[in-house]
């Protein structure tokens, strides 16, 4: 599914809460093994030593916002407080980093990266000279539940969840009034669902050609074809059964706009279809707290800029923006399938090429899967 104004609407679909927690460091009660004889490593001085000055970018914040909850861990179902223990030397510098208490094989790695890469701390000090200090710091990857909102809009469901809808959509029969030209195209539907689940205000938002025709048709012609595979694809969302509905605090009430892709193929392929998911147990995370779940949002922040070109010709209008998200959390098949005019769409592109890969992938049934978005950004000039 396609949030486009409440994307944190998916945490209350989430079965599971993704959390990398942190708690304090604290000193290790022995200095690491591989310590050098020649330097004398403490581990406790007058003053410990303090990460970024112990200022607002504390120990715990670096950790927070540097943990990636791994995917082969979050497959595995694996979770748990790893141990990292780690010399801060005379200089402030990280060294002699290792795990003293494993969990699983992902999570230590991921453990052992954010302590090998921190930047330089305050070092540690005692008689009032500089010394190096062994310390230890837990971090805890776990996965909790969240707690229920009675307040939360809780979206409209497909009935039998994503994999039915995937399938649904996968489904479409190619039209015969189509099919002399042959396109090979994609169509997007926006349609909203009612108070009592069933499908209203379905229309295209404009088709999108996957592949050029090896024989071009006459301009009537396709325009033709293209208006078939509108009316098939709209048909085709409108005949879906009936959903659950989206509730606020539990009274149903209608749901959000949802854009849907239909890919139409004039030849069957025996190939698999990929499986990218409308929506998932549980949707990415972005790092944007406290709507950490609102990809657009995320988007939004990094950096989208009105085009001063465009606010010179005065162009307003709205970019839909359809992007998958992978199993790693990173962004791929990133594409305008609707234009607003080559200045807002290239913003919109920007922005999203500055947008950091989401902290967790989307999960299904406790594996990474892909998911895609359809995203609205609309540019008004007031």
């Amino acid at each position: 599914m396609n949030p486009t104004k409440k994307a944190s609407y998916w945490s209350a679909l989430t079965g599971l809460l993704l959390v990398v927690a942190t708690s304090l460091f604290a000193q290790t009660t022995s200095p690491p093994a591989a310590a050098s004889t020649a330097t004398q490593v403490y581990t406790f001085v007058e003053q410990m030593p303090r990460y970024n000055g112990g200022g607002n970018d504390s120990i715990i914040a670096y950790l927070r916002r540097s943990t990636r909850y791994p995917a082969e861990a979050i497959q595995a179902g694996a979770s748990g407080k790893v141990f990292v223990t780690f010399v801060v030397n005379a200089q402030g510098q990280v060294e002699q980093a290792r795990v003293v208490r494993p969990v699983h094989p992902a999570l230590d790695q991921e453990a052992l990266r954010v302590v090998t890469a921190m930047s330089v701390w305050q070092p540690g000090q005692q008689q009032g000279k500089p010394v190096a200090v062994a310390m230890t710091v837990p971090i805890s990857f776990a996965i909790q539940q969240p707690t229920p909102d009675p307040t939360a809009i809780v979206d409209a469901k497909y009935p039998g969840g994503p994999e039915a809808l995937l399938a649904y959509l996968q489904s479409i029969p190619y039209p015969e009034a189509a099919r002399p030209v042959g396109l090979d195209a994609r169509v997007f539907i926006q349609f909203k669902i009612d108070k009592e689940g069933k499908v209203i205000e379905a229309k295209p938002i404009g088709p999108l050609m996957r592949k050029p025709q090896q024989i071009p048709s006459p301009r009537a012609e396709i325009d033709a074809a293209k208006l078939a595979l509108e009316k098939a694809a709209t048909q085709w969302i409108q005949a879906m059964p009936t959903w659950t509905p989206a509730t606020l605090k539990e009274v149903p009430v209608e749901s959000d706009m949802f854009v849907m892709p239909l890919i139409f193929n004039p030849v069957p392929s025996t190939a698999s279809k990929e499986k990218i998911y409308p929506y998932a147990d549980q949707m990415p995370t972005f790092n944007t707290q406290p709507d950490k779940y609102d990809l657009q949002a995320s988007i939004r922040r990094s950096g989208l800029k009105y085009p001063a070109q465009a606010l010179r010709n005065r162009q307003e209008g709205t970019v839909y923006l359809y992007v998958v998200i992978n199993e790693t959390g990173a962004f791929e098949q990133v594409q305008v399938v609707r234009s607003a005019g080559a200045e807002l769409n290239q913003a919109v592109l920007e922005a999203v090429r500055n947008q950091p890969a989401a902290v967790t992938p989307a999960q299904l049934k406790g594996k990474p899967v892909k998911v895609f978005y359809v995203l609205p950004f609309t540019f008004n000039i007031r």
